[in-house]
């Protein structure tokens, strides 16, 4: 099964608008502003671990008409209602409000360039809240069309930052910028390599005499808000174990684990409590694991790049301690399945999808099969798992 095409999303948003206002079809832009998978790289962008992302053929596709007033008004079919607001009086974010992420967008924009121009817009999404960056995928969608409806032309740069004050400073979640940073970046048949210490990305194409990949999204049918996940509680076990980690050192500014050497964990690992110890392992190891994942790629060796991603999973099982019973489950059958080079959660890892890396002759037969032995297991999942074969895309754009 195939996400619904960019075509088709672009004809469902523009009717969703056209029944709610009244338009002249010719004025409408569009953004497509896709999702992204992390094969190799988990867990550790918050902790300015180099990482591995790609974006897919999913999206979200936002659909608008600038207005020369500092009015918003958004409607979205994944969701019920409308949104609106002022520019001059945005308001504060509400968890249960999809509506805080164009908040979100305008409240970082014009805190950056003042923007006073708004739009009529409407929004659509392949997969949201599916643990394939939707979040990171949507401001960055109304980023963009809030700097079009400004004239504003914004660096790739600035989209990054933007999208992460977005999620840390308006919206309180302590993740890094391997997301926007995969979104604002990707490109098809390419893997992106983001060094996220000096926001350094490096775009590597996929060898001309390697063989062709699919990738499987399967989605667990478990919806998560990372705010109130162990998300956060993870990332604060591991500024704690580098900080300490640091104290053993005399590093006085460590903070995070991309601030202590490889040589200083080694040396003190064993002195700190079991789980900032696990967490520890976890990141270290990581870092390794993009390395090697990096090597893997440029040969075009993709059993020993799925044998990674396995590895990658395991480590978020073990030592970071994310997942939950259905995604586990998920993981195993998919990884045993002919055909799958390797598979890993996708996004926080507390819900959401299990991404597989898989031979391009994985067809219709292993998915069902992958389906049933999951459905057995959790068969109160039957109306919600999806399981879709994906390509990579490009990234941020607007049409």
């Amino acid at each position: 099964m195939k996400f619904e095409s960019s075509d088709t999303l672009k004809e469902k948003v523009i009717s969703h608008l056209k029944k709610r206002e009244r338009i002249i079809e010719e004025e409408v832009k569009f953004v497509f502003s896709p999702y992204r998978i992390s094969p190799i790289g988990a867990h550790i962008d918050h902790q300015g671990g180099p990482v591995l992302g790609m974006t897919i053929d999913a999206y979200t596709i936002l659909a608008y008409i600038p207005i020369n007033e500092s009015k918003v008004r958004i409607y979205s079919t994944n969701y019920p209602g409308v949104v609106e607001f002022n520019l001059d009086k945005i308001g504060a974010p509400s968890k249960k409000d999809w509506g805080r992420y164009p908040r979100g967008a305008a409240t970082s924009l014009y805190n950056h360039r003042k923007i006073k121009n708004g739009f009529v817009g409407a929004l659509t999404g392949s997969l949201p809240s599916a643990g394939l960056s939707s979040s990171a995928s949507v401001g960055l969608a109304y980023l963009l069309a809030f700097a079009i409806c400004n004239e504003l032309k914004l660096s790739p740069k600035e989209f990054v930052e933007l999208d992460r004050q977005i999620e840390n400073d308006y919206l309180g979640l302590q993740n890094g910028i391997l997301d926007q940073s995969t979104i604002v970046y990707g490109k098809r048949d390419h893997l992106v390599e983001i060094d996220t210490v000096n926001s350094k990305v490096v775009v590597l194409k996929k060898p001309d005499n390697s063989e062709d990949f699919q990738l499987l999204i399967a989605y667990s049918g478990l919806t998560r808000e990372l705010t109130d996940s162990g998300f956060n509680k993870r990332v604060e076990e591991c500024k704690k174990a580098s900080m300490l980690l640091g104290m053993m050192s005399n590093i006085k500014s460590a903070n995070q684990f991309s601030d202590i050497p490889a040589d200083t964990y080694k040396k003190h690992i064993n002195k700190l409590p079991k789980e900032l110890k696990k967490r520890a392992d976890h990141y270290f190891s990581e870092v390794e694991r993009v390395k090697m994942g990096i090597k893997a790629w440029q040969k075009g060796d993709w059993n020993d790049f799925g044998d990674i991603m396995n590895e990658s999973n395991r480590s978020s099982l073990v030592n970071y301690e994310s997942g939950s019973d259905e995604l586990k489950a998920l993981q195993e059958i998919i990884s045993n399945t002919n055909g799958v080079y390797g598979s890993r959660f996708s996004g926080g890892g507390y819900g959401g999808c299990v991404v597989g890396f898989v031979s391009e002759k994985l067809g219709e037969n292993e998915i069902e099969t992958i389906k049933s032995r999951y459905l057995n297991l959790y068969p109160q999942a039957k109306d919600t798992a999806a399981f879709f074969i994906a390509s990579t895309d490009d990234g941020l754009r607007n049409l």
